[in-house]
């Protein structure tokens, strides 16, 4: 009888052996191995900028070995070209073979290559130039008469200023600082003379005569810079023009770098004259107003100084049209050229890059670019340097791609490699800058260490761009009013240095929420003006099919009616709203004190407050290393493990099933209850549990890309020699 039982057990056992034996045979059946000798790049592009300079131009032999190199030891698939060192990328002649040749040889290579090119700034013709207007106050004496000499100022680079002469000259009688009796208002700047010794001066004789003895005249001179005005279409045909001559070239990118008016003095540029308090100005931007509102762009630029006594809502009301309609000249040129270089290069072309100057809402950056960072034309949003996070995410979800680029640079290679990886967890590709920069302070990208340490980076990157994650999962939408930063009056003590509002510190405080341990995206109103930020029938705030849980906005002063009833909608459907600032008028100058006090009371909180973010019902990412997706995936970062070889590890939960992984770098996972995991890509990848039981282990770190298609588990792993298999394969 024991023998019997024995002999029954052991047949048994050998048919559960059998049976295993069989199922790990279907499961290998129903499970695709590949193997790659590395990762090729997909879906984004990894960028570098390379220098293009005359000696490398008078050199083919040595540019088309450079892109061979490149090619071969970097890990870059669209470089974009840039001039550098006086080469000059409208010498067509010369740079229309060279470029052909350039081109043909990055994709005989696998490379895309782009091309930048920068704005007119040597544009020595003066009637079409941009304009910068300046003011200052004499007194006309009994006879209705004065003199006065102006100097031009604020123009940062001397060489660009072309001209100064006469604008506009009215006389009044001052009844205070920047108010005026309305009655008394005169054109007097037909009965002006002018000598203009040399092309930073204006001597000024008025000879008014008694009807405005004693009264105040605000003399307006002009500076011509040598830069087509954005509101003609000189820069839009020059851009034009070389991309259909360098149309047979067959590039892959093109791009403006940075564009806008760069002539406004800082604060720590030689010779500063101080405080900036210029406008620009030109015909074309005059005919354009007119055209627009039948209004006066001359009258407006007064009207934007000085009020009638006891009227600052008529100078309100000046400044934000006058700063609304200036802000819109750069993208006016951008929108134009990317739509020409798509019907020159096709639809495939990749656009660029950043149209961010100096990164920082209270720079230079508004006389520049219109601060129209969120609305450049671009399918990826672009930044660079050290833009904060919070104005990233924003950026990048006011744009259609499901990533974004940051262009950097710095003095040291360190830096460069930091920032370049900690971006990648949150979605943030890095652009490179720059190949053949031989400038002192710099590096060039072909400097070996710069090649090994940034191959690590976008060796990840491209596991990241592989599974081609979702950004963020960010629900919380800050907004900031695009008016009250551009209109500091009628408060003195808020004027900043470039005559913008710059005590209200708004990048500030979207960084504080982030370190707080909100992901957050940073956004102008500028975007619900043009219809990009809206509430959806849910009640909840969507932007290009981004949705949030909740709205910080903050300063909401001169508000347009559009972005009013925007926040009136919104608290009426019971969104979550926390707002901040005061709004006593509307953009036209309008009391709207009582209209706001209904949003305030039905706002969730008033007045900014980390500590009471939590009643917004938003969460806090607790991952000290992970971001969560949009789509429920989860990116996972680690630079020490990089950088020494030491095993990370990470560890999510996904409908209450625990994923822990261990890895080198990069780690990108989604999985749910009931189809278990659904993608993984890791560099590195060691081991990878599921409620503490092993489903995948190798012998040795590994760079692996897991999905399942079709309700089979597709696998690649990047091994020439096809030697390192799974030692455990439970997936």
């Amino acid at each position: 009888m024991a023998f019997f039982t024995i002999k029954m057990i052991m047949k048994k056992i050998n048919c559960l052996l059998i049976l295993f034996v069989c199922s790990v045979s279907l499961f290998a059946q129903a499970q695709k191995i590949e193997y790659v000798p590395k990762f090729l790049n997909t879906n984004h592009p990894e960028i570098g900028y390379w220098f293009i300079s005359p000696k490398l131009i008078n050199d083919e032999k040595k540019a088309l070995a450079n892109i061979d190199s490149i090619a071969a030891t970097c890990n870059y698939t669209l470089l974009f070209l840039t001039s550098r060192e006086g080469a000059n990328f409208y010498d067509f002649k010369l740079l229309h073979p060279f470029f052909k040749k350039l081109v043909a040889e990055g994709h005989k290579q696998g490379l895309k290559v782009g091309l930048q090119l920068w704005g007119n700034y040597k544009d020595r013709s003066v009637e079409g130039s941009q304009q910068m207007i300046i003011e200052n106050e004499v007194q006309l004496d009994e006879s209705g008469s004065a003199s006065f000499t102006a100097k031009a100022k604020y123009i940062r680079f001397p060489d660009r200023l072309l001209k100064s002469d006469l604008f506009k000259v009215y006389a009044f009688k001052r009844t205070g600082e920047g108010f005026y009796d309305p009655a008394t208002l005169k054109d007097i700047t037909d009965k002006c003379e002018t000598v203009l010794p040399d092309k930073t001066t204006v001597q000024v004789k008025i000879k008014a005569g008694e009807p405005v003895k004693g009264l105040t005249a605000c003399i307006m001179t002009r500076q011509y810079c040598s830069q087509s005005s954005m509101w003609d279409d000189v820069e839009i045909n020059g851009f034009t023009e070389a991309m259909k001559i360098y149309s047979d070239a067959h590039f892959d990118g093109f791009a403006l770098d940075e564009y806008g008016n760069k002539f406004v003095e800082r604060p720590f540029d030689s010779g500063s004259n101080g405080a900036f308090r210029g406008r620009w100005y030109s015909i074309a931007m005059a005919d354009a107003y007119k055209k627009e509102t039948g209004h006066s762009l001359e009258k407006l630029l007064f009207d934007a100084r000085y009020a009638p006594e006891g009227k600052t809502e008529q100078r309100i009301k000046a400044i934000n049209e006058y700063m609304w309609f200036m802000r819109r000249g750069a993208n006016r040129v951008e929108k134009a050229v990317y739509n020409k270089s798509r019907e020159i290069f096709g639809n495939n072309i990749f656009n660029g890059i950043h149209n961010t100057y100096h990164n920082g809402l209270i720079s230079d950056e508004i006389w520049a670019n219109g601060i129209g960072w969120w609305i450049a034309p671009r399918a990826y949003g672009q930044t660079d340097e050290k833009t904060p996070l919070p104005t990233q995410m924003g950026v990048a979800m006011a744009h259609p791609m499901n990533a974004m680029y940051n262009q950097y640079y710095d003095a040291e290679l360190e830096p460069v490699l930091v920032k370049a990886f900690a971006d990648l967890r949150y979605g943030v590709r890095t652009h490179y800058h720059a190949l053949n920069d031989k400038r002192p302070k710099r590096f060039d990208l072909e400097d070996p260490d710069a090649i090994t340490g940034i191959n690590k980076i976008e060796n990840c990157a491209r596991l990241l761009n592989k599974f081609n994650p979702s950004l963020p999962g960010i629900k919380l939408l800050v907004v900031f009013g695009m008016e009250a930063l551009s209109n500091w009056y009628p408060n003195n003590a808020d004027r900043g240095y470039f005559d913008i509002n710059d005590k209200l510190k708004i990048e500030e405080k979207a960084v504080e929420i982030w370190k707080a341990g909100y992901l957050n995206a940073l956004v102008p109103s500028d975007l619900i003006m043009n219809k990009t930020l809206t509430i959806g029938a849910d009640g909840k705030p969507v932007m290009n099919g981004h949705k949030f849980d909740a709205v910080l906005y903050l300063n909401p002063q001169y508000a347009q009616e559009p972005e009013i009833k925007f926040l009136e909608d919104y608290v009426s459907k019971g969104g979550k709203l926390m707002i901040e600032g005061n709004a006593d008028h509307d953009f036209k100058g309008n009391p709207i004190v009582n209209r706001f006090k209904a949003i305030y009371d039905k706002a969730t909180v008033t007045g900014y407050s980390i500590e009471k973010l939590a009643e917004l019902g938003l969460q806090k990412n607790l991952l000290p290393d992970g971001c969560k997706n949009e789509d429920g995936s989860y990116t996972f970062t680690d630079r020490p493990s990089l950088i020494s070889g030491a095993i990370a590890s990470f560890s999510v939960s996904f409908g209450g099933d625990v994923y822990t992984g261990q890895y080198k770098g990069l780690s990108v996972i989604k999985a749910n209850k009931q189809s278990g995991l659904i993608k993984l890509a890791a560099t590195g990848c060691q081991e990878l549990t599921k409620n503490g039981k092993v489903m995948l282990r190798f012998p040795e770190p590994v760079d692996v890309f897991i999905e399942r298609k079709d309700k089979k588990m597709h696998m690649i792993i990047a091994d020439s020699r096809h030697t390192i298999k799974p030692l455990i394969n439970k997936l």
